[in-house]
Order: C-alpha cells, then structure tokens, then sequence
C-alpha cells in the first residue's frame, strides 16, 4: 500500500507539471519575423539588406508612382525645339529590359521623331523598386553591376520616392543641382547644371496610379529643348 500510495503522488505532480508547461507553438510567430521589404538609402543609392527569397514582381514592384503592370506604350503632347520647332503627339515606349530580384529594370523610349537626334529620344534607364525610382546611366559596366549584385552604380539618382530630398547646394550656388518636392499625389524631380549659361537641365513629374505625366528636358535659353505632357491629365 505504501508503495501504490507512493505512485499516486508522482501521478499527481506530473499532471500539475504538465498543465502548467509554457505553449511554445506560437514562439516565432511576431512581427520581427516578417519578410523586411528592401530598402535604399537616399544618401548613397547602396540596396540595404539581403533576401534569398525572390518575391513576385508584384510583390517586389507595386510602384503606384511608376506605370501600370502591362501598360507598354502611351501618347504624349510633345514639343521639340532643335532645329526646328515641333509640335506632334508622340509614342512613349516603355521597354522592360531586365526583371531583377528586387525590381525591374526600364528603358523609356520615344518612338523617332523628325529633327530630334536619337540620343535624346531615350528618358534614360530607370531601376523600379516598390518605393523608389532610380534613373541609372545605362553604361556596359552599370547594367553589369545591377544585374548581377542590384547595387547602384555610381551616378544613379533617385527620381522618385515618398520623401522629399533637399538640394545639397544653395539656389544659386554653381554646380549640379538635384532635389526632390512632394506634392500631394505628385512627385517632382529637378535636375540642373547652372555652372554655365547652357547647362543642362531635366524633370520628371510623376503622380500616384498614371506614372509619368510631365518631363523637360534641354539646355539653357531653352536649346535643344524637348517636354512631354501625358494626354487626358
């Protein structure tokens, strides 16, 4: 009897023991284990962080400021001044070139146009991230760099994102000026060279859910000069 009573009492404390075990099925399951969405950080245009996991392109891309998924061409207003003054509605191209881990590359191309050089028929190539727009500088070396390791090449300039970026130099301090303005459901790129009377200049105005609706571009005294305004907008 001393023996089965003995038993009894083990019995017991096991069964109190077990009841009182931490639940442990939900460790690991909080925010911080949340897949993080790749960033870029605005000073030195270097990918932050690592993901061996491809997302999907809608995952990953998702840039309501950029253009819609499919959309593969639009019609602008165009005005051209170089040799001669042109007014006509033209083609923009918009020319998947690369799909990337963590983006798309972009070419933005105008189909030809009578008297404009075909250098300045591209926009230029743009690296599409979920919150951020690059404008790369489409070298042999940089489309290597981008595509093998999707770091930013020396160069590469953020056209578009969320936050605004303050010029570096004074209003009229001589050099290359970039800065970045938000506006509402708009995002505006400036870009000039003021250290000469013919510097070159460019913007970009994108808005939330049309993609680019504005672009200039040219040299001072409006020298071969060329903007773009998306119809219906």
């Amino acid at each position: 009897m001393k023996n089965i009573s003995i038993i009894i009492a083990l019995g017991i404390v096991l069964v109190s023991g077990c009841a009182k075990s931490p639940n442990y099925s939900n460790q690991g399951s909080n925010s911080n284990n949340v897949q993080p969405s790749i960033q870029a950080n605005s000073n030195n245009n270097q990918v932050d962080g690592s993901n061996n996991t491809k997302n999907t392109n809608e995952e990953t891309i998702g840039n309501s400021f950029f253009f819609k998924s499919g959309v593969s061409q639009l019609k602008y207003k165009g005005q051209f001044l170089f040799d001669d003054i042109v007014e006509k509605d033209v083609i923009l191209k918009i020319n998947v070139v690369d799909n990337l881990k963590y983006g798309k590359l972009y070419e933005l191309k105008l189909d030809p146009i009578e008297s404009v050089p075909n250098e300045r028929l591209s926009l230029g190539y743009f690296y599409v991230q979920k919150d951020k727009v690059y404008k790369i500088e489409p070298t042999k070396d940089n489309l290597i760099k981008l595509k093998s390791s999707e770091e930013m090449p020396s160069g590469s300039v953020i056209v578009c994102q969320e936050q605004e970026i303050k010029d570096t130099l004074s209003k009229n301090e001589p050099g290359w000026h970039h800065y970045l303005e938000v506006n509402g459901d708009k995002r505006e790129y400036h870009s000039f060279n003021n250290q000469v009377s013919t510097g070159y200049y460019e913007s970009f105005i994108w808005e939330s859910s049309k993609g680019l609706i504005n672009y200039k571009s040219g040299y001072g005294a409006e020298r071969d000069s060329m903007e773009l305004q998306l119809y219906n907008n």
